[in-house]
């Protein structure tokens, strides 16, 4: 069990990564510079980061409200069943950078919180499908994380989004005080 459990986990952690990149360059996408490389590689760095906790707070939870079924079947199992839940991030990924990059949408953070509820929803009901049975605690769980992580990336965006403009002149004011230009 433990080796079909860990079959294709390269392939979920590929396209979990890439969606959560996704996630991030097309929230920080500006609508007038929309290949603005600071806004994509901060927007790469805060999606992982965003992702990267998303996954291990999920992943807790679940653990946390099936004690017996992580003490018999490991901790590998809950990690199937949350990067299984995870796969269902890519559609809404893919909508996310169509709307941005294909029809110039600025707004699009609806994408992102539908997104992560998906995961949430998805993940309980892979854990179901390994329990044998639905468990509510297993949803209550997964939506509570969900909507959590959906607020706190909501509330936040506003400030994440001047994170590249600030670090985009930061830089620019060291090479011109290095270049030579001063202040």
């Amino acid at each position: 069990m433990e080796t079909d459990l860990k079959k294709g986990r390269a392939f979920r952690a590929l396209v979990r990564r890439l969606c959560f990149m996704a996630i991030g360059i097309g929230a920080l996408t500006n609508p007038m510079d929309i290949l603005n490389p600071y806004n994509i590689g901060v927007g790469i760095l805060l999606g992982l980061l965003f992702g990267g906790l998303f996954r291990m707070f999920l992943k807790g939870f679940l653990g946390m409200f099936n004690g017996q079924f992580k003490r018999e079947r490991g901790k590998e199992a809950i990690r199937y069943a949350v990067d299984n839940g995870m796969l269902f991030l890519a559609p809404f990924a893919l909508m996310l950078l169509i709307a941005v990059y294909y029809l110039g949408w600025s707004m699009t953070i609806p994408f992102i919180s539908a997104g992560i509820m998906a995961v949430g929803t998805a993940s309980s009901i892979e854990m179901g499908k390994m329990l044998g049975k639905q468990g509510i605690k297993n949803t209550i769980a997964a939506a509570g994380v969900s909507f959590v992580f959906s607020l706190i990336w909501t509330l936040s965006f506003s400030y994440l989004n001047k994170v590249p403009s600030y670090l985009e002149g930061g830089i620019n004011l060291v090479r011109s005080v290095v270049g030579g230009g001063g202040l």
